[in-house]
C-alpha cells in the first residue's frame, strides 16, 4: 500500500513538471504586429514614428506592412495636386507622406497629419486640437499666423525663434468662428496675442512635419 501511494505521488510530480515545462516552452499566441511597431511620436526634422528622412515608400511598406499603406491624390492648395503615400488610410491614425517632385516615392518632402482624433503628437506635445494658449506656452513666446478664409487659412511656421521647431508647421482653426470677422481674414499675418485670436479660441486643425 505504501508502495502504491509513493507511485501515485511520483506520477503526480512528473505530470506537474511536464505541465510546467509545457507552459515554459509553449510558443506564445500571435501578437498584432501593429501594436509593436507603432510609435505616435513626431520629432520635426528627424522622424514621424518609425519614418525618418531616409525612408522610401518601400521602406515604409516594410516597416508598417503593405496592408497599412496606399496612395492617394491630395490638394496642396492653389490648385496643386500631388500623389501621396497614405499610412493607415481611412483610420484615425491616417497620415499623408508627400515626396519631392523630382524623386517621387524616394525622398520625403513632408508629412501631413489632420485627423481630428489623431494620436500623433510632437515630442513637445503639439498635436491635433492643441490650443493657441498651449502653443504659446510650448513655444515660450508669441508667434504669427496667416488670416482665415483663403487657401492657407490659419497657417503658421513662423515661431519667431521660439522653442517650436521650424520644421513644424500648423494650420489653426477657430473654435468660435464668428470671432475671426472681420479682423483676422485674408492673406495677412497676425500675432497670437491678437485679442480676436484669443476670442476665436484657435486650435491646431492640421500639422505638417518636414525633414531637414
Amino acid at each position: 500500500m505504501k508502495n502504491l501511494s509513493f507511485l501515485l505521488l511520483l506520477l503526480c510530480f512528473i505530470a506537474c513538471k511536464f505541465n510546467s515545462e509545457d507552459k515554459k516552452y509553449n510558443t506564445p499566441k500571435a501578437i498584432d504586429a501593429s501594436k509593436n511597431i507603432v510609435n505616435w511620436t513626431c520629432v520635426p526634422g528627424e522622424k514621424v514614428g518609425l519614418i525618418n528622412k531616409n525612408f522610401t515608400e518601400a521602406a515604409i511598406i516594410k516597416a508598417y506592412g503593405k496592408e497599412n499603406v496606399s496612395r492617394q491624390e491630395i490638394s496642396m492648395g492653389e490648385g496643386e495636386v500631388v500623389t501621396s503615400t497614405v499610412l493607415f488610410p481611412k483610420t484615425a491614425n491616417e497620415i499623408f507622406i508627400s515626396w519631392q517632385l523630382d524623386k517621387p516615392f524616394q525622398v520625403i518632402s513632408e508629412v501631413l497629419i489632420e485627423n481630428e482624433n489623431s494620436p500623433w503628437t510632437t515630442n513637445q506635445g503639439v498635436g491635433i486640437g492643441t490650443t493657441l494658449t498651449e502653443l504659446v506656452k510650448i513655444n515660450g513666446k508669441d508667434f504669427q499666423f496667416a488670416g482665415f478664409e483663403w487657401d492657407y487659412s490659419g497657417y503658421t511656421n513662423d515661431w519667431q525663434d521660439g522653442n517650436i521647431s521650424k520644421n513644424l508647421a500648423v494650420f489653426l482653426e477657430p473654435t468660435n468662428p464668428e470671432a475671426v470677422y472681420p479682423g483676422l481674414l485674408g492673406d495677412s499675418l497676425f500675432s497670437s496675442n491678437h485679442p480676436k485670436a484669443k476670442t476665436a479660441d484657435l486650435k491646431v486643425r492640421s500639422m505638417i512635419i518636414r525633414f531637414d
